[in-house]
């Protein structure tokens, strides 16, 4: 099992098992998303020349590091079920994406104009494969040293 908590979910080095990682994933989105809620927030707005739609500082960080948390994880629990890892690079890529296309405003509403909608329903598209099979999978024989 995870002895370092904290190198569970800032190192990409090591293997999880389904359960750790559902535990991981699901508090990383609980806490990213309360987080990015509270920090972006009136109470944060950093200047009145700040760009319309685009998320204050403090919740663009948090949700940079929710991101990573996951992207950690689901390399971890890919490794774990002897999947490839590009599938997780794969997933971080696209995190990375959505969450500088969010940076600059431009994923703030998700249902319109039609190319956002598209890159950012596209960006959402390719993390789902490595989260499925993150999901799926189940952990490989650990090898007895």
């Amino acid at each position: 099992m995870i002895e370092h908590s904290i190198d569970a979910v800032l190192s990409p080095k090591g293997r999880i098992n389904r359960l750790a990682w559902w535990i991981g994933i699901l508090a990383t989105v609980a806490a990213g998303l309360i987080g990015t809620a509270l920090m972006n927030a009136d109470a944060f707005d950093e200047s009145t020349n700040a760009v319309p739609h685009a998320p204050t500082m403090a919740a663009f960080l948090w949700a940079a590091l929710a991101a990573y948390v996951a992207t950690v994880l689901t390399l971890k629990r890919l490794d774990d079920a002897g999947r490839p890892k590009w599938l997780g690079i794969l997933f971080g890529a696209a995190a990375t994406f959505l969450l500088a296309g969010w940076g600059i405003g431009a994923f703030s509403d998700p249902f319109a104009p039609p190319a956002t909608l598209a890159t950012m329903w596209g960006l959402v598209l390719m993390m789902t494969p490595a989260l499925v099979e993150a999901a799926h999978r189940p952990s490989r024989a650990h090898p007895r040293a």
